[in-house]
C-alpha cells in the first residue's frame, strides 16, 4: 500500500481537471455543479490550465473537453469530482492512472447519510490510499486561493490577505469569505474539507503553519480523527501564528447535527476545554466572533494586558459600560489621582464624569480635547488599551474625522511612540442601529479597529490579551 503524501505538493494548483461537467446545469445551485465550477474558474481568471472531462462532449463553456483524465496532456495538480456518489470510486481509479496529486470530491451522499454511504467512503479510501492520492472531502467545496484567482463560491470576493480559514462546512467558509473584507482583512487560503475521508484538519494546519502568505489561522471544526497530532501541531504553530478555532458540536444537539452534516465525532466539551487550556489556541463561538478576533490581531499591536480606559460617550450609562467590560473579562481600573487631576484640568463635571469608564460626550467630538485626554491616559501605566464607546449618532457629525486624526497622531507622533496605547472604537447598539456596521467598516478601512458593540469589542480584546499572556507565560517556562 502506498503511503499517503502530505498536503502541499501541487498546491496551489497550476492545472485543474473537473470531472462531471455537463453541457447544462441541472440543479437550483449552478455554482456547485461541474459546469458551475468550470464557469467560476473562467470568470475568476484562474491563473492555470483548466481541463473539463466529459466522454460525450468536445467543447463546453469555451473549453476544450477531454474524454478521460488520462487524455489530459499533463498530470493534474487537482482533480475536482462532481459526479454522483456511486460513480466516484471509478473516477478515483482514473485519478491514479492519470497521476493526479490532489483530489477534491464535491459530491455528497457518503458517510453523513448512513451505512451505505459509509461503505462507499470505505471503498474510496481503500482505492485512494493504495494509489497514494490526497483526497479532500467528500461533501466539500474545496479551495479559495486569491493569489491564483481560484474562487470557492461564485459570490465571494477574491481579496488577498494574511488570514487562512480551514472549515468542515462549505457554508461557513462562504460566510467568512464574505465577512472578512467587511472586517478589513483578506485571505491567503480557505479550505472546505467536508467529511475528511483522508486529509483532515491537521494536514491543512501543518501546511498553513509554514505557508509564507498566512499569518493567522482560523478553523471551524466538527470533529478530529487524530486528536493527539492535532494538539501537537496547534501547540507548536500557535506560538508563531495565532490559531483561532470555532468548535461545533459541543452540545448534544450540535453533535447530532455534526454527525448528519459531515459524519464527525466531535468529542466532549471537557476534552476541548482541556485542549484550549493546554495549547493556548483561541476559542470562539461564531463566525462573527472569529472575524472580530482576526481583525483585532491584525490591527492592534500586542499590549501589556487587558486593563482598559473607556470613553463612554453616547453609549449608555457608565455603570452599564463597566459591567459589560467586567463580564467579558476586561479590567476597568480606577484612575490614579494624577490622571484624574489631568482630566479635570479641561473637562467639566457638568453632565459628565471622569471616573473610568469616562462619560465625556463633549470631549469625543473635539479633536484637541480628545487628544489631550488620550495623552493623559496613554501615560498612565495602569492602562493598556483605550476604548471609544460611541453611539452611531456621533457619526452624523465630525466624530469620524476626529477619530481618524487621533489615530494618525498616535501612529506618527514621536513623543508617544514609547507609551502609545491601542485605540479601538466600539459602536453602541442603541440609536441608529441600521447604520452601525457601515460606520464600523469605514473606520476599519482606515486601519482603526471597530466593533458593532461594546460587548463584541471587549470579547475580542480579551481573547487577544489572553493569547499574548499565554505566549508570554510559555516563553518563561
Amino acid at each position: 500500500m502506498s503511503q499517503v503524501r502530505r498536503f502541499g505538493d501541487g498546491f496551489p494548483p497550476k492545472n485543474i481537471a473537473v470531472v462531471g461537467v455537463s453541457r447544462n446545469d441541472q440543479t437550483s445551485h449552478p455554482g456547485y455543479t461541474g459546469l458551475g465550477l468550470l464557469r467560476m474558474l473562467k470568470e475568476s481568471g484562474f491563473h492555470g490550465n483548466v481541463y473539463p472531462v466529459n466522454p460525450y462532449a468536445t467543447n463546453i463553456a469555451g473549453f476544450q473537453v477531454y474524454n478521460s483524465l488520462t487524455s489530459i496532456p499533463q498530470p493534474p495538480d487537482l482533480v475536482i469530482i462532481t459526479v454522483p456518489a456511486a460513480a466516484v470510486p471509478q473516477v478515483i481509479e482514473d485519478c491514479i492512472a492519470a497521476r493526479a496529486i490532489n483530489v477534491q470530491i464535491c459530491t455528497s451522499g457518503f458517510g453523513e447519510t448512513g451505512e451505505e454511504g459509509k461503505r462507499l467512503e470505505h471503498r474510496i479510501k481503500e482505492i485512494a490510499s493504495q494509489g497514494g492520492l490526497r483526497v479532500i472531502g467528500p461533501n466539500c467545496m474545496g479551495f479559495h486561493v486569491p493569489s491564483v484567482n481560484m474562487r470557492m463560491h461564485p459570490d465571494v470576493p477574491l481579496v488577498p490577505g494574511p488570514v487562512a480559514f480551514v472549515s468542515q462546512s462549505g457554508g461557513h467558509a462562504r460566510i467568512f469569505l464574505i465577512r472578512g473584507p467587511e472586517l478589513g482583512f483578506g485571505f491567503s487560503k480557505a479550505i472546505s474539507y467536508g467529511n475528511a475521508l483522508i486529509l483532515d484538519a491537521p494536514d491543512f494546519l501543518e501546511y498553513l503553519g509554514t505557508d509564507p502568505e498566512t499569518g493567522i489561522i482560523c478553523m471551524y471544526l466538527e470533529g478530529i480523527k487524530d486528536g493527539r497530532r492535532f494538539m501537537e501541531l496547534v501547540r507548536k504553530i500557535n506560538h508563531k501564528k495565532p490559531v483561532v478555532i470555532w468548535k461545533g458540536g459541543l452540545t448534544d444537539s450540535g453533535a447530532r447535527a455534526a454527525a448528519s452534516h459531515t459524519a464527525s465525532l466531535g468529542g466532549t466539551r471537557q476534552v476541548w476545554d482541556a485542549f484550549f487550556k493546554q495549547t493556548g489556541a483561541i476559542q470562539v463561538g461564531s463566525i462573527e466572533e472569529m472575524g472580530e478576533v482576526a481583525m483585532t490581531f491584525l490591527l492592534i499591536k500586542p499590549s501589556a494586558g487587558k486593563r482598559v480606559a473607556v470613553f463612554a460617550a453616547g453609549g449608555g450609562s457608565s455603570v452599564a459600560t463597566g459591567d459589560i467590560c467586567a463580564e467579558e473579562g476586561l479590567e476597568v481600573p480606577a484612575f490614579s489621582e494624577q490622571t484624574r487631576k489631568g482630566l479635570l484640568d479641561f473637562i467639566t463635571l457638568v453632565n459628565q464624569g471622569v471616573a473610568n469608564p469616562i462619560d465625556v460626550p463633549s470631549v469625543v467630538v473635539d479633536f484637541s480635547s480628545l487628544l489631550r485626554a488620550y495623552e493623559i491616559l496613554a501615560a498612565d501605566p495602569m492602562i493598556d488599551i483605550v476604548i471609544l464607546h460611541l453611539g452611531a449618532e456621533f457619526f452624523l457629525g465630525p466624530t469620524q474625522d476626529v477619530i481618524e486624526e487621533l489615530h494618525k497622531y498616535i501612529l506618527s507622533a514621536p513623543a508617544f511612540k514609547s507609551h502609545a496605547k491601542p485605540v479601538v472604537v466600539a459602536l453602541s447598539e442603541e440609536g441608529h442601529v441600521k447604520d452601525t456596521d457601515s460606520y464600523a467598516q469605514s473606520l476599519r478601512k482606515k486601519g482603526i479597529p471597530a466593533y458593532n458593540s461594546l460587548r463584541r469589542a471587549c470579547r475580542a480584546i480579551n481573547r487577544f490579551a489572553n493569547y499574548y499572556e499565554f505566549i508570554g507565560a510559555s516563553a518563561r517556562l
